[in-house]
């Protein structure tokens, strides 16, 4: 006899395998890469975001919000960080680049995941696209295959 319980009849995944511990070190690390405080606005772009949208909350985060490449997301409220945590091709990272570019404006950051790019040569493959979303990279964290990227600078015209 097999039984279900609540959860499976909602069709929600399964919680994290990671701890809390796991989760507040993660985000304490890209905070930091980022040089921001924990307060600061977070959105997490990707397709599987809620184990970093709840380490964010727990962490003190005032204002966390989770975006899903391709779908409409009306606020458009500006952030200090974009974080762009599982993407599936090339096309959403693009897609991903230029949603993390536009809400991080002139001032924000974009802490892209290297697990984030699993396909083949994606990671070669990133800072074309994040020129072409007007970004550039400024930091990468080896040991986690992190990338952190900023706004290209506008160069003023020569008269």
């Amino acid at each position: 006899m097999s039984q279900s319980s609540d959860r499976d009849a909602d069709g929600e995944p399964p919680s994290s395998p990671v701890s809390d511990d796991a989760d507040g070190a993660l985000v304490d690390r890209v905070m930091a890469i980022a040089h921001l405080p924990q307060t600061a606005h977070v959105a997490v772009i990707g397709h599987h975001t809620l184990p970093f949208v709840l380490a964010l909350l727990r962490r003190g985060c005032e204002g966390v919000r989770s975006l899903r490449p391709g779908s409409p997301a009306p606020d458009c409220e500006p952030v200090d960080l974009a974080w762009i945590v599982d993407l599936q091709d090339e096309r959403e990272l693009d897609e991903a680049l230029r949603a993390a570019r536009w809400r991080a404006g002139k001032r924000g950051r974009v802490v892209l995941e290297g697990a984030a790019c699993a396909w083949r040569s994606a990671l070669a493959a990133v800072r074309t696209h994040a020129l072409t979303a007007g970004l550039d990279i400024v930091s990468f964290d080896h040991v986690a295959r992190r990338l952190v990227l900023a706004p290209t600078p506008q160069l003023a015209a020569v008269a």
